[in-house]
This record gives C-alpha cells, structure tokens and sequence, in this order.
C-alpha cells in the first residue's frame, strides 16, 4: 500500500501522520511506510496549497483539508488492503 501525506509539515499535517500511525498500529500495519510530501509543486498536482493536508492511498485522493476521524480513515485503509489484496 502507497501512501502520501501531503502537506507542509503544519500542524494539521503532523496531526494527520500521528493519526495515521495510530490507525496504521491498530490494524498491524506499523511498518506500512508513511511518505510526507512537503515539495509545494508536487503537492499542488493533487491539490491546492490551501488544501493542506492531504492524503493519497494508492494514489487515490482520499482526504483533503481537514482531519478525518479516526473510524473514516480505518475504514479508508482497510478498503485500500481488500483492493490490493
């Protein structure tokens, strides 16, 4: 599974990494790899600047803006294992 946070390294941003980590755990998936995009030009293919965080599973754009909660991106990611599965 690919995934990308995008952002700046905000708050949001960091917020959004250390939920991903919990959710990640909690389904051991810890050692899943993380990658922060933090370039402005490769953030801005996907969304605008404005739009930090954002977060990309398997390329898909799943979130943007804002935090989502910690079921929705559970639910994310599971959805993300059965497709590569």
């Amino acid at each position: 599974m690919d995934i990308k946070v995008l952002g700046t390294g905000c708050y949001k941003c960091i917020e959004l990494e250390m939920l991903l980590a919990g959710v990640l755990a909690e389904l051991k998936l810890a050692d899943t790899p993380v990658t922060r995009v933090d370039d402005p030009v490769q953030i801005r293919h996907h969304i605008p600047l404005d739009d930090v965080p954002g977060l990309l599973l398997d390329g898909r754009l799943v979130s943007q803006r804002q935090l989502p909660s910690r079921d929705e991106l559970r639910e994310w990611l599971q959805q993300a294992m059965a497709a590569a599965a």
